[in-house]
């Protein structure tokens, strides 16, 4: 009796289970979930974001899709960097350019080749915006928006010095004697400023140094990585070259203010002293000084702009005589990626087609006073209409990227204490180079840092 009693709940149950199974698949046949697509990006970017969300929403009327929006104040690489550590990152994610080869060494980015392969839109992007997303052979990103750096230098005080404008040198040697006759025929102004030290922090690396070291020298021996032996750089004759323009200007000829560097706010005042101030004759500095800065808006409004701002290309040292880039300049920015687990990615790469059309990117760029990193943003009306934009477009063709590997922020570190160790202590280039070796190799091992020899 008992036995026929439990066979007679088991069935019961199993009946119970199937009808609810079947009422279960029959609810999700008739209200089959939605599809969740999750963005995550800076507050910077919610004007296009949400743009791009709204038309993908009408495209995709069936697709789910959750954004989350980190707020100004909020380290954005630090939270995205959490999130994609801890496995809970969004599908689309609108990273810093800088952290992709960080970010794709640890697995974290899914590889975009074969799909950027087959969009026709790809072919607008230059091949340095293309690099500065990849990292070992594959692309993880599309770049959004970039900026480049220039010698940013004041007409007023280059036309009372007796020099040409617009004014555009075609070595180290013409910067150097502009800023010596600055010196000479103009009272009261540092000739020349470049970041130094590390209270800039990588403003020092990439605003000033890479600016030299990527001009000091033929490919691939102008960098501070080796992609094809994967050894840090220590020594090289760049590296010395670099170190040199720091001492001449600073030590030898006394061209630059030396105590710019160790101000509590080294941003504002250089920005102020450039600007209104009118205290410096040229200076190596970002795209974005320009409107950020000096703008009827900026931080540091300058009156007439435009008649008395001027901003010329950096050459290569020799002016590409032996074999180094004849123009330089160095960008960074922010690029939207597919988080390597998404279980969507097919959405993912939708939206990322729709984020990055022609004409979003190109007005989101305009509007701030962003370089739009596809070169047909010349072909949108807000973007053609702004000269100063159309006439920087042309420096991502010749543009390049810092060496971003593991172990980068240690390298960048380096460079701004031995900057440093030259603007305060006088320290000559040579020993210069060999106190930058002597840390690479107590922490990278010697057997992991590369040597150049300098007569080469």
């Amino acid at each position: 009796m008992i036995m026929k009693s439990k066979s007679y709940l088991i069935g019961l149950l199993l009946s119970l289970l199937f009808i609810a199974s079947s009422l279960c698949l029959g609810y999700l046949y008739a209200h089959p979930q939605k599809r969740v697509l999750r963005i995550c990006y800076g507050e910077p970017w919610k004007i296009p974001t949400e743009d791009a969300i709204k038309e993908f929403k009408a495209k995709f009327p069936d697709v789910e899709v959750k954004a989350e929006m980190i707020p100004y104040g909020v380290d954005i690489v630090a939270k995205e960097s959490a999130d994609f550590a801890a496995g809970v990152a969004a599908d689309v994610v609108l990273v810093d350019s800088f952290m992709i080869p960080e970010y794709a060494e640890a697995g974290y980015l899914a590889p975009l080749d074969k799909l950027v392969a087959a969009w026709p839109d790809w072919k607008y992007y230059s091949l340095p915006m293309r690099r500065i997303v990849s990292y070992k052979g594959h692309v993880y990103g599309i770049m959004f928006d970039t900026d480049v750096r220039m010698i940013w230098y004041r007409k007023d005080v280059f036309k009372e010095a007796g020099l040409p404008v617009p004014w555009q040198p075609k070595t180290w040697d013409d910067i150097l004697k502009a800023a010596l006759t600055i010196k000479k025929k103009v009272k009261g102004i540092f000739p020349i400023y470049i970041p130094a030290g590390t209270k800039w922090g990588e403003a020092t690396t990439m605003q000033g140094f890479y600016m030299l070291l990527l001009g000091a020298d033929k490919p691939p021996r102008n960098r501070l990585y080796d992609y094809k032996t994967g050894k840090w750089i220590g020594k090289s004759p760049a590296l010395l070259r670099a170190f040199k323009f720091y001492y001449d200007i600073y030590v030898k000829y006394k061209l630059a203010p030396t105590e710019f560097n160790f101000v509590p706010d080294v941003w504002g005042t250089w920005r102020r002293t450039f600007g209104p101030d009118r205290l410096i004759g040229m200076a190596l500095g970002g795209s974005w000084e320009w409107g950020e800065a000096w703008g009827p808006k900026g931080i540091a409004p300058v009156p007439d702009r435009d008649k008395v701002v001027g901003f010329a290309k950096m050459p290569g040292w020799s002016g590409g005589a032996h074999g180094e880039p004849k123009w330089v300049t160095v960008s960074g920015g922010w690029a939207w990626t597919i988080y390597s687990k998404s279980k969507v990615k097919d959405l993912a790469w939708e939206f990322l087609k729709i984020v990055n059309e022609r004409d979003r990117v190109a007005k989101y760029a305009a509007a701030f006073g962003k370089v739009a990193p596809r070169l047909d943003a010349a072909k949108v009306p807000e973007y053609a209409k702004n000269s100063y934009l159309m006439a920087i477009l042309e420096y991502l063709k010749f543009t390049d990227f810092r060496d971003a590997m593991p172990g980068y922020s240690k390298v960048s570190y380096f460079i701004q204490e031995t900057t440093e160790k030259i603007v305060l202590e006088g320290m000559t280039p040579e020993k210069a180079l060999d106190y930058f070796y002597s840390k690479m190799v107590k922490t990278f091992g010697k057997d992991k840092v590369e040597v150049i020899p300098l007569g080469s």
